[in-house]
C-alpha cells in the first residue's frame, strides 16, 4: 500500500510537524515527502523561520521523563499482581499434586471433613488411600476408612494446567470382607468415559478373583448374567481401570457391562470368599460426593483480569 502523502495534507501537518506533536510513523512520510518536493520545503523554512523555537526547560522534561518511568513501571508492577493473583484463585483451586502427601491430604480433606462427618450413621475418619491410577487427565484414588462398615471407595481429580488436582467426585460404600476386593463401573464427568474399576485391599491369601458381569442383550432387550472374566493378583493393595471395549470384547458383549459380584480364589482357584465375609456389616446404602462445576473459579479469575487490565491502561494514558 502506497503511504506517500500529498502536498495539501502535507501542508496541514507542517505545523504539527515542526513542533515534534505528530506520531513518528506520520513525522517520517512528512520527512520523506519534504526531501522530494521543493515547494513543501520552501515552506516548511518559512514556518519555521516564524516560529520561535524555544526549548523546554530542563527541570520539565527531567519531571516528564521521571513521570513516565514511573507510570512504566506501576503498569509492570500492576501487570505482575493481576498474573500473581490470577495463578493463586488457579492454584488454590487446583492444589493437590501426584505425591504420597497430596493424595493422603486430597482423601483426607474430601472425605473425612469436617471434622466427624457422619454417612449412614459411619463416622468417616482415618481415611487411608491405598492405590491409585492416572489417566486421561484425571487421578483416581482407591481408599479405606477405618469404621465398622470397612467402608471403601474411590475419589476422582481433575488435573490443571499447573500439574495439580482439584478434587471432583468420589463414590463409597461398605466393604463385606475383612479383605478382598471391589469392581464397579466409574462414570467421569465432562468425558465421555466409563472405565471398570477393579481395587483390592490386603490381598495376601487371595490368588485371582472372578468377577462376574452383566449386560442388556440389545435384540432381546433381556439382561445377560453368569459371565466372569479371571483377574490374577499380584499385589496386596491394587487399583486397575479397565478400558470398557476391552471387557466387552472378552465378554462377548455388545452393549454397557457392568460388574456384578466377585468371588476370591486360591492358588489352586478354590472360592475362599466366604473366609474373608464380615456378617456384622450393613450393606444397605451407598453414597457419593460431587463437588461444584468449575464456573465461579473462571468468573473470579475474570474479575481479576479484567481490573488488572483497567489499571494497566490508565497507568499507560496519554494526557
Amino acid at each position: 500500500m502506497d503511504k506517500k502523502l500529498d502536498c495539501c495534507v502535507v501542508r496541514d501537518l507542517l505545523p504539527a510537524y515542526i513542533e515534534d506533536l505528530t506520531e513518528e510513523e506520520t513525522a517520517a512520510q512528512v520527512r520523506e515527502h519534504l526531501e522530494n518536493c521543493g515547494a513543501c520545503q520552501s515552506l516548511e523554512r518559512d514556518m519555521r523561520a516564524q516560529v520561535p523555537m524555544e526549548k523546554a526547560p530542563k527541570g520539565a522534561l527531567n519531571f516528564l521523563k521521571r513521570v513516565k518511568r514511573t507510570r512504566l513501571i506501576a503498569a509492570g508492577v500492576m501487570l505482575v499482581l493481576t498474573m500473581w493473583c490470577v495463578w493463586w484463585l488457579y492454584d488454590a483451586e487446583f492444589h493437590y499434586p501426584n505425591t504420597e502427601a497430596g493424595r493422603l491430604a486430597a482423601v483426607e480433606d474430601y472425605i473425612a471433613k469436617p471434622e466427624g462427618s457422619v454417612v449412614n450413621g459411619n463416622e468417616l475418619q482415618n481415611v487411608t488411600p491405598l492405590a491409585w491410577q492416572e489417566s486421561r487427565g484425571r487421578l483416581f484414588i482407591f481408599f479405606k476408612v477405618d469404621n465398622r462398615d470397612h467402608v471403601h471407595g474411590i475419589i476422582q481429580l481433575t488435573r490443571g494446567i499447573n500439574g495439580k488436582y482439584r478434587t471432583d467426585q468420589s463414590s463409597m460404600a461398605p466393604f463385606p470382607y475383612t479383605a478382598g476386593v471391589i469392581a464397579e463401573r466409574l462414570d467421569v464427568r465432562r468425558i465421555d468415559w466409563s472405565p471398570i474399576a477393579i481395587a483390592g485391599d490386603n490381598c495376601r491369601e487371595i490368588y485371582s478373583v472372578a468377577v462376574e458381569y452383566t449386560w442388556f442383550d440389545g435384540t432381546e432387550g433381556r439382561q445377560i448374567t453368569g459371565h466372569e472374566l479371571i483377574y490374577p493378583l499380584s499385589e496386596v493393595n491394587f487399583f486397575w481401570l479397565l478400558e470398557e471395549e476391552d471387557v466387552r470384547e472378552d465378554l462377548g458383549a455388545s452393549y454397557e457391562v457392568r460388574p456384578r459380584n466377585v468371588r476370591f480364589l486360591d492358588k489352586d482357584g478354590n472360592d475362599i470368599t466366604g473366609q474373608f465375609l464380615d456378617d456384622s456389616v450393613q450393606q444397605g446404602w451407598g453414597g457419593g460426593k460431587s463437588s461444584a462445576e468449575q464456573f465461579l473459579l473462571y468468573v473470579y479469575i475474570g474479575i481479576v483480569a479484567a481490573l488488572g487490565l483497567v489499571f494497566i491502561r490508565y497507568f499507560l494514558r496519554r494526557d
